[in-house]
């Protein structure tokens, strides 16, 4: 067909631009939310300390992060700690401080020990609505005694500015089967706490008095303060006659304790051999807790399914367990583990152990150990998986495999996969080199992998698919010369440089390289993503910048539409950037950039294609369409270049009678046909 004459202008234009040198993504596209010198806006003469001044964050599925800070200036040693809250440098603020009076506690009960502060470093954040959960020592200054050894910590949970307890040592359980009995000793870590969606809290206890001895002591609580329900307690007993015991130590129900945005809750259960049902051949499972009912993902016993009649899960020594990571379980109910075999056609030592992944409903097996490794043709197969590098979404599974084989050697055998049953895919391996398109060559020429470890390089994964991980690059012609970076891989971008070890940051304090990278990483969001890596693909982290005792938070995107700040102050408006690439499949392709204010889920149906647009129809969205190319929506409907590329800006003027106001925007790209071809995740912006 022909086309109109300032269509094809655009086209020239496009072809001629030039493809950057490959640069990491966060040196690019980053925000630093805050850094330490930084001012504590709502803290006259309070600045960010230098000393361990500032947490790794947590985030949720709209990009707002919280997390925890040391304060410097007129501070003492009981309220130098606070949590952080907002999506960006403009609007981040302190919400609760150490030595605060106890939301929801009698006058006079502080957030504080008596000579240290109290506020735990673990505080998690709904997926939406910024609902926090906290836990932190409590201590009346003034009458001690209200504050005895019996009743000094505490969970809280709410909205900033409408914080109440959830539960507090030594108040009255609110369960009627448990007269007489109080809370016992509360303590937070992201592996044995999670809040969703609904704001359902999960945490883990003990219990005092009434009928509880030693023998029924540990629990597993969710719901919303008013409204908890004992999950699991010691002493449980199953259907099929199993009584719970502690998996480890004398009230420790389970390592694994997850929930999802259903109210689902993930754990690993070990069952009694002296009384009720269970032998030492089936007294350890996977279950999922469902509205009071106990669905069984997996049991020690159990055939296994997808392998020859006989196999079952357990091993010699009848010390099996199902290893799972702490960031397995789904919105939909998914989970992937890794279990011991026996039985049939298993050869110990040899293909002994396989990975699943499924639910209550069903299990696929995605690898057995000595099975070939696709797309190695050198005899390589499948060796050892770390449990703890093993993450999943509703398709996929991400883990870290040692591999086996005639060309396998200590030099090459680490390896990191994603993928599912019979579509499994390498994202890299030790010893080979990476792409210079990756990452520039070094002095010698191009960078190779380093050993991959469980633990440093673990793999993470949000439920688009994006997956993010650490490594270690060497010089091959000088192994002695190495150096960190982090990288990101996608099915539609392949391998990119996410972090290079060269990259620096500036803050009020200079600008510095980074040395060290703390992340929340390994757990629950409570939406089936990682609690510092969502599902849209923000991603933050807390690095350490070489020189002064610098830390910073920083925040940054991986997928196809990037967006910047996060934050824009309605008193005297601003703009936010957009940069966003579609694949070079949709080179010169028609784009549109839209935009709403109620929220990214459940989003509609592209009237062009079989994509759905992650956003929800609104008056807004047809004044982003209304106002496209004008000075208030800059560049947003146009062509794609050359690369499937494009920039657009979103330019707000002061009007603060929109604060508090959330907008999503996303690129729905489309064919000369008008057939919609891509559609990027959603990028959030608060106007405040």
């Amino acid at each position: 067909m022909s086309l109109p004459n300032h269509v094809r202008s655009v086209l020239v234009l496009a072809a001629a631009c030039s493809v950057a040198a490959a640069q990491s993504i966060m040196s690019q596209q980053h925000e630093v939310v805050l850094a330490v010198g930084d001012t504590v806006a709502n803290a006259p003469g309070i600045t960010i300390s230098g000393a361990s001044g500032i947490d790794a964050p947590v985030i949720d599925q709209n990009g707002t992060l919280l997390f925890r800070a040391r304060l410097l200036g007129a501070v003492s040693a009981t309220d130098e700690r606070a949590y952080f809250l907002g999506r960006g440098k403009g609007d981040v603020r302190m919400i609760v401080r150490a030595g605060d009076q106890a939301p929801g506690l009698p006058a006079g009960i502080l957030l504080r020990t008596a000579t240290s502060t109290g506020i735990n470093g673990s505080p998690r954040i709904s997926p939406f609505g910024e609902i926090v959960l906290f836990q932190s020592a409590l201590h009346d200054p003034v009458n001690p005694a209200n504050t005895p050894t019996t009743a000094d910590s505490a969970f809280f949970w709410g909205q900033p500015g409408g914080l109440t307890v959830l539960a507090r040592e030594g108040d009255p359980v609110p369960f009627p089967s448990l007269p007489g009995t109080t809370w016992g000793a509360m303590a937070a870590s992201l592996q044995s706490t999670g809040i969703n969606v609904a704001g359902q809290a999960l945490f883990s206890t003990t219990l005092v008095g009434g009928p509880v001895t030693t023998a029924n002591d540990g629990v597993v609580v969710m719901g919303t303060p008013g409204s908890l329900t004992i999950v699991s307690q010691e002493g449980d007993v199953w259907s099929g006659g199993e009584v719970v015991i502690p998996i480890s130590g004398a009230t420790q129900l389970s390592f694994i304790t997850q929930i999802n945005s259903q109210g689902y809750v993930l754990r690993d259960v070990r069952f009694s051999t002296t009384i009720g049902t269970a032998t030492l051949a089936n007294d350890r499972a996977l279950s999922t807790w469902v509205a009071g009912n106990e669905l069984i993902v997996v049991r020690e016993g159990n055939p296994a399914p997808g392998l020859v009649p006989g196999v079952v899960f357990g091993n010699t020594a009848n010390t099996w367990t199902p290893d799972t990571g702490n960031c397995t379980l789904t919105n939909g109910g998914k989970t992937a583990f890794l279990g011991s075999l026996l039985g049939g056609d298993t050869v110990i030592g040899t293909n002994d152990r396989a990975l699943y992944h499924g639910d209550f409903n069903g299990l696929s097996l995605v690898m057995r150990r000595n099975d070939p490794c696709p797309g190695l043709a050198n005899g390589e197969t499948f060796g050892n998986t770390g449990n703890s590098s093993l993450t999943c979404n509703e398709t996929d599974v991400a883990f870290i495999n040692f591999l086996l084989g005639p060309s396998v050697t200590t030099a090459n055998d680490s390896s990191i996969w994603v993928g599912n049953a019979g579509n499994l895919q390498m994202v890299a391996r030790e010893g080979n080199l990476v792409p210079t398109s990756v990452l520039p060559a070094g002095v010698n020429g191009p960078w190779a992998f380093g050993a991959i470890s469980t633990g440093t390089n673990n793999p993470l994964l949000n439920q688009r698919g994006d997956v993010i991980f650490q490594a270690e690059v060497v010089d091959p012609t000088a192994p002695a010369t190495f150096k960190r970076v982090w990288l990101t891989w996608n099915k539609l971008f392949g391998l990119r440089l996410l972090l290079d070890a060269g990259d620096t940051f500036t803050t009020g304090l200079g600008t510095n390289t980074w040395s060290v990278v703390s992340s929340q990483a390994g757990f629950n969001s409570g939406d089936g993503s990682q609690p510092h890596f969502n599902n849209a693909g923000d991603f933050a982290v807390r690095p350490n910048l070489d020189g002064a005792l610098v830390g910073a938070v920083i925040r940054t995107h991986v997928g196809s539409l990037f967006a910047q700040p996060a934050s824009i102050d309605t008193a005297t408006g601003g703009s936010q950037s957009f940069t966003f690439d579609c694949g070079a499949a949709r080179a010169f392709n028609i784009y549109a950039l839209l935009g709403t204010s109620s929220g990214s889920r459940p989003g509609f149906p592209s009237p062009f294609g079989p994509q759905i647009v992650p956003l929800n129809i609104d008056p807004w969205l047809q004044l982003s369409l209304d106002l496209a190319n004008t000075s208030v929506y800059t560049n947003t409907l146009s062509l794609l270049d050359a690369n499937g590329r494009g920039t657009a800006s979103f330019n707000f003027p002061a009007l603060p009678v929109f604060a508090g106001t959330d907008l999503h925007h996303a690129v729905v790209a489309l064919d000369f046909s008008l057939n919609s071809t891509f559609v990027t995740e959603p990028v959030a912006v608060r106007l405040f």
